[in-house]
C-alpha cells in the first residue's frame, strides 16, 4: 500500500509571493521603522535581495549592453533618497523582493509593529506550577532557553499544526517575546495569517509567569494546551494556572508578576515597599507606625489650603503608594469582579429588601414594628443562611452584582476619585487599590478568592454593559 504524501516542512525561509495583503502588512509601520527593516535585510543572508536585472531593465538596455546587477550600496542609497512609505513598499515587491518576503520577514515585521505599538495586542498572565500543585521557586524554575523551547513546541504540535517561530529579546524589558505563526499542515501558506492565528508569548527573565495573547482558534487552543508540555523536562513536569489578570501593555503585568514576584505583586499601598532610592519607605514593613517616605515637596501641596483636601490626598497616598499614577506605564484598562457578599434579611437594616424610606420598620401609629427576624424560637432560624435556589426563604440573601470599572488607567482613576473625595479612601476595598494584583474574580469579604482562580488557561466571561463606570 503506497504511503499518503507527507507534507513540506514549513521554514524560515518559506517565500509568501507579493499581493495586497503582503502590501498592506507592509504599510502599517512607520517610514523610519520600514528603512531600518530593509537596510536590517539588505545585509542578512535569510533576506537577501534579488538584485538581478528585472525586466524592465532587460527592455531599457536592449541589445546594446548586457545590463548589470545592482550593488549593496546602490541599493541602500535609492531607499534613502525615497521620502514616503508607498515609494519604499513598490521598490521592496517590484525590484529587491519581487519573488516574496520570507517566513522570517513578515514575522519581523510582526514583532516591529508590536514594539511601536505596545498596546495593540491584549496580554493575559499564567502561572507556572508542578505537578503537585506547588510554585517553582529558585532552582525549580524551568530553564528557558527560546530556541530549545521552540524545537519542542513545534514536534509536540507536529502533524496538527505548522508553526513558524520567530523570537527576540525585548530592547528594554526583561523578558523573551516569542512569536508563533499557526497554519493548517496542508498546504503552506500563500498569504500572511490573520491574526487569529498568530499566538505571542512573552517569558519574563526569572519569573514563574507566562504572559501571552487569548487567540480564539483551534490552532491557537492546541498551541496553549502544548506549554506546559514543551516547557516541562524529564524529570519535573509543570502546569499551567490562570491568575486572572490581564493588560494592554507589558508593563502592567511585568510591574505585577514580573521577576519573582508573588501573586500580589507588591500592589496599592505595599508597593512603597518595592521601590529602591527616591521614593522608597524607611524602616521595616512590619513596624505599627507609619513608614515615612522620602520625596520632594509638590507646589501643588504647598498651594493646598483645605484640610480636607490634604487628608484626602494623605489617605490616597497611603492606600495606593507609588502605584496608580498617571502616566507610570503600568495601567490597567478593565476591572471586572462578581460580589459574592451576604447581605441579612432584617427589615430594620437600611438599603435592604425595601426599605424605601426613614419610615420604614414603623407600624401606623409611629410605633416600631416587632422584628420577627431575631426570635430565636422562630421556625425560619432552623432554615439555611442563603438559599440560591429560593433566595426570598433564606435568613439571608446574596444578590448577583457585576463590577466594571473601564478606563485608560483604572486604579489612576480610582485614586483621582479617593482624592476628590467622591470614593472614602479609608472603605475601599483592597481589589479597587490594585494590591490584589488581580483584574477579575469572585469578591468575598473585599478580596478577591483565590478559589475563583480555576485550573488551566482560561479567558475570562465577557459580562453585560450594565452597571460600567469609566474611572479615566
Amino acid at each position: 500500500m503506497a504511503r499518503g504524501r507527507q507534507p513540506a516542512k514549513l521554514t524560515s525561509r518559506h517565500r509568501l509571493p507579493p499581493s495586497p495583503q503582503l502590501t498592506r502588512y507592509l504599510l502599517r509601520l512607520s517610514k523610519p521603522s520600514l528603512e531600518k527593516l530593509v537596510f536590517d535585510w539588505l545585509k542578512t543572508p535569510i533576506c537577501a535581495p534579488n538584485l538581478t536585472p528585472t525586466d524592465d531593465n532587460l527592455i531599457e538596455a536592449g541589445y546594446d549592453e548586457e545590463p548589470r546587477d545592482t550593488t549593496l550600496e546602490e541599493a541602500e542609497e535609492a531607499y534613502t533618497n525615497l521620502t514616503s512609505r508607498k515609494e519604499i513598499v513598490d521598490r521592496v515587491f517590484e525590484r529587491e523582493w519581487r519573488d516574496g518576503l520570507t517566513m522570517h520577514q513578515v514575522a519581523q515585521v510582526d514583532m516591529q509593529y508590536l514594539l511601536d505599538h505596545p498596546s495593540s495586542l491584549k496580554w493575559t498572565a499564567c502561572e507556572l506550577v508542578l505537578e503537585e500543585g506547588k510554585k517553582p521557586v529558585g532552582d525549580k524554575l524551568p530553564k528557558f532557553q527560546p530556541v530549545v523551547f521552540c524545537k519542542s513546541l513545534l514536534e509536540i504540535m507536529d502533524p496538527m499544526v505548522q508553526c513558524h517561530p520567530y523570537y527576540i529579546t525585548h530592547p528594554t524589558l526583561p523578558l523573551t517575546i516569542i512569536r508563533l505563526s499557526l497554519h493548517n499542515p496542508y498546504p503552506l501558506p500563500t498569504l500572511p495569517p490573520p491574526a487569529n492565528q498568530i499566538f505571542y508569548l512573552a517569558v519574563p527573565t526569572s519569573s514563574p509567569h507566562l504572559f501571552f495573547t487569548p487567540q480564539r482558534s483551534k490552532l491557537a487552543d492546541i498551541c496553549r494546551k502544548s506549554l506546559p508540555i514543551a516547557l516541562s523536562s524529564q524529570h519535573r513536569r509543570y502546569d499551567i494556572v490562570s491568575t486572572a489578570l490581564s493588560a494592554k501593555t507589558l508593563e502592567a503585568l511585568l510591574a505585577r508578576k514580573g521577576c519573582e514576584r508573588g501573586d500580589l505583586g507588591a500592589g496599592g499601598g505595599w508597593s512603597i515597599y518595592a521601590v529602591e532610592g527616591e521614593g522608597a519607605a524607611e524602616g521595616d514593613p512590619l513596624e505599627v507606625t507609619r513608614p515615612r517616605k522620602r520625596r520632594s515637596v509638590d507646589a501643588e501641596d504647598l498651594r493646598t489650603d483645605n484640610t480636607e483636601g490634604r487628608k484626602r490626598k494623605r489617605v490616597a497616598e497611603e492606600r495606593f503608594g507609588n502605584s496608580a499614577t498617571v502616566g507610570d506605564g503600568s495601567g490597567l484598562e478593565r476591572v471586572e469582579v462578581k460580589l459574592k457578599e451576604v447581605w441579612p434579611r432584617g427589615k430594620g437594616v437600611p438599603g435592604v429588601l425595601g426599605v424605601v424610606d426613614g419610615n420604614a420598620g414603623k407600624g401606623k401609629r409611629g410605633r416600631p414594628k416587632k422584628d420577627v427576624t431575631t426570635n430565636g424560637n422562630d421556625e425560619e432560624d432552623d432554615g439555611p443562611v442563603v438559599d440560591e435556589e429560593a433566595p426570598w426563604k433564606g435568613k439571608s440573601w446574596m444578590p448577583n452584582v457585576d463590577v466594571v470599572l473601564e478606563g485608560t488607567h483604572v486604579f489612576a482613576g480610582v485614586r483621582r476619585l479617593v482624592e476628590e473625595g467622591v470614593f472614602d479612601g479609608e472603605k475601599i476595598p483592597t481589589w479597587m487599590t490594585g494590591e490584589e494584583g488581580k483584574s477579575v474574580g469572585l469578591v468575598k469579604g473585599g478580596t478577591i478568592l483565590k478559589s475563583s482562580v480555576a485550573a488551566g488557561i482560561h479567558e475570562p466571561a465577557a459580562s453585560g454593559r450594565r452597571g460600567r463606570r469609566k474611572t479615566t
